[in-house]
Parts: C-alpha cells; structure tokens; sequence
C-alpha cells in the first residue's frame, strides 16, 4: 500500500508542473533565443493583486498607440485576464502616431483618472523608436505621466511594456524615376533592416521601471532581444509588410502573453491559499481572424 501511495505522489509531483506549464501560450516554434515570460518587480503590484485575493473589483486601464487603438492587443489582454480574474474591469485607448508624451496632456489624463483605475499599463515606444530618442527626455516623459495620473488616481499603480520591435528603410544607393515632364518622379531603392533604437528605448523603459519600483513587462527580450526581435515575429509570418505593424495573430499572441506574465505574477507575489480560480486562456488559435490595422 505504502509502494503505491508513494508512486501515486511521484505521479502527482511531475503531473503539476506539466499543468502549470499548460496555462503557458507558447511562441512559434520558429522563434529564437525567448526568455521566460515575466514582469520586471511583480511585487510592486501587490496591493492590486490584494484587492484581487479579497475579491474585490479592480478596474485595469491600458493605454497606449495604433496596437492599443486596433482593439485586437487590449481585448486579448482583457479576455485572458478576466478568464482567471472574473472581477477585474478592462478600459482601453489608444491613438495611433501616439508617443507616450501624448498623455501627460490634461485632455488625456482627464480620460484616464474618469475610469479610476487601480492598475494603468503604459504600452508606448515604437513611436520613440522611429523618431530622435534621448533617454533623459524619455525617462521625463515618464515622469510626467505617472505623477499626473497618480496625483489624479492616487494610489494607482502603473505597468510598464516595451516595444517588440520594427523595422526602418534604408536606401540602397540605386534609384530610378517614373512619369515625364512634370510628373517625372525620381524613386530610390530601399530596404528594411532591423530598428535598432528599440533596443535604446526598451532598456531605458526597463532602467526607469526599476528605478520607481514599477512593474515592467519586457517583451523585447522575452521574445527575443536585439538578435532576434523583430526577426522573430516577421520570420513567423505575425508582422505586415511595413515592418511596423503586426497582424491581428501577432496582437493576439502579444495580449495573451501580457495577461500570463501578469497572472504568473500574481500566483509569485499573491499569498497562497487564493481561492482564484484557474482557467485556460484562450491560444491565438482559437481567436476569430481579424482584418489588419493601419496607422501607427
């Protein structure tokens, strides 16, 4: 009896970390050099992961550019959040062009203190990206936002995520013209190599979010850093053709994988003995497809 009982607890002990890894949407199998999907200092959403453990309603704002006003990013984040955490409000908005300065402006911080949340996700960079980045600027930006938001919501607390990368043109050094006469138009040949300046704006989103105690979700690196990002997602067939955007799968991965770090977060820093229930997120398998978006 003793012989079985213990083989039953071997059983047990290898079937659990198989179910946890279950609740995992894992990235293409083309994917290279991935890291665990994790939040920089989860414990900085403790008190939002409390008012969790205790049932009560927490209402969640993400804002952010085109992937946060395309719908598809924010309604995967808020349908796997949900799925685990039935009491959690989701508000979102976005504005495409949008740097993260855009929302220091009262209009905008009006906007987010009327939701009142407990919980803002800061998801801007790949704008910073394409233009003139200076980290002190950026870091400033920073500031401004999250002390306006706080002063209007106090207690909030801010999540912050980095952008997955993109690609620039560049030309070639050959060109051609088209038309005659007046509408003669000369043309050069360009190509699309990998944005290096997300790279600077990544890190400097990292580097602020652990100098202010915030909670930071890094899917530059968790999805494959300087060497492989955006490679990944492009070579996987997630990315439109403009190297900045990506399609509604790739939204839909991105979403989904931002609710498991936060989930996987809150089962690290929340006390045990939670009475949450656990559910299987949807896959991006299982979303309807959606039309792609443009603008950014």
């Amino acid at each position: 009896m003793n012989k079985i009982l213990h083989i039953l607890y071997i059983l047990l002990a290898v079937s659990l970390p198989c179910f946890s890894q279950s609740l995992s949407t894992p990235f293409p199998f083309s994917f290279k050099n991935t890291r665990t999907n994790e939040l920089h200092n989860p414990a900085a959403l403790h008190s939002v992961f409390q008012r969790i453990r205790e049932g009560k309603p927490v209402k969640v704002m993400l804002i952010g550019d085109s992937h946060t006003r395309g719908n598809i990013y924010p309604r995967s984040v808020a349908s796997t959040l949900k799925a685990r955490f039935p009491q959690v409000e989701f508000a979102y908005y976005g504005i495409n062009g949008a740097w993260a300065r855009r929302f220091y402006e009262q209009d905008m911080v009006q906007r987010v203190s009327a939701e009142r949340p407990h919980l803002v996700i800061v998801s801007f960079g790949t704008n910073e990206a394409h233009g003139d980045f200076l980290e002190s600027a950026h870091s400033n930006t920073l500031d401004l936002l999250t002390q306006r938001i706080s002063d209007r919501c106090p207690g909030v607390l801010f999540l912050l995520t980095t952008p997955p990368g993109s690609y620039i043109s560049v030309r070639t050094g050959g060109k051609y013209t088209t038309g005659k006469g007046r509408r003669r138009r000369t043309h050069y040949s360009t190509t699309k190599v990998r944005n290096e300046r997300t790279e600077r704006v990544a890190r400097n989103i990292v580097e602020y979010g652990n100098a202010h105690h915030m909670a930071v979700w890094d899917i530059f690196t968790i999805a494959g850093g300087p060497t492989h990002a955006p490679g990944n997602w492009r070579d996987a067939g997630l990315m439109q053709a403009d190297g900045v955007h990506y399609l509604a799968q790739g939204y839909q991965l991105q979403g989904t994988l931002l609710a498991e770090a936060i989930i996987r977060a809150y089962e690290t820093v929340a006390p045990k003995g939670s009475q949450t229930r656990v559910m299987q997120p949807p896959t991006p398998q299982e979303q309807r497809p959606h039309l792609s978006l443009k603008g950014f």
